[in-house]
């Protein structure tokens, strides 16, 4: 996050240490969320480009944007649970006051 210099924009990070099972189990976005005090699954989005991840998030309420990027069919990924899909990280940010992630942040203000 240093070498990025993103570290200003980040609340809060997990890594695999921080949860017990991998994905499809959702260990790693329960200690997600647990270090985003008050934050409810409902009010927070997961991205992903897995189905692993849709599958993982929606078993504890989170709905997940998917990514193409990382070589699983559109189809599978929605299959999954993905609440919308974008090409990559680049394709979400260019659209992202259309995505989900651009609705979710005007609803907090």
């Amino acid at each position: 996050m240093k070498l990025l210099g993103i570290a200003d924009l980040i609340d809060a990070a997990t890594s695999s240490q921080d949860a017990e099972r991998s994905k499809p189990f959702p260990d790693i976005f329960d200690a997600a969320l647990a270090k985003l005090d008050g934050v409810r699954p409902e009010e927070a989005l997961a991205v992903g480009d897995t189905p692993y991840d849709a599958i993982a998030a929606s078993q504890i309420g989170l709905r997940t944007v998917g990514m193409l990027c990382g070589g699983f069919p559109a189809e599978d990924l929605r299959e999954a649970g993905c609440v919308e899909l974008w090409r990559d990280p680049e394709d979400l940010l260019a659209n992202y006051e259309h995505s989900a992630l651009g609705a979710a942040t005007v609803m907090e203000r």
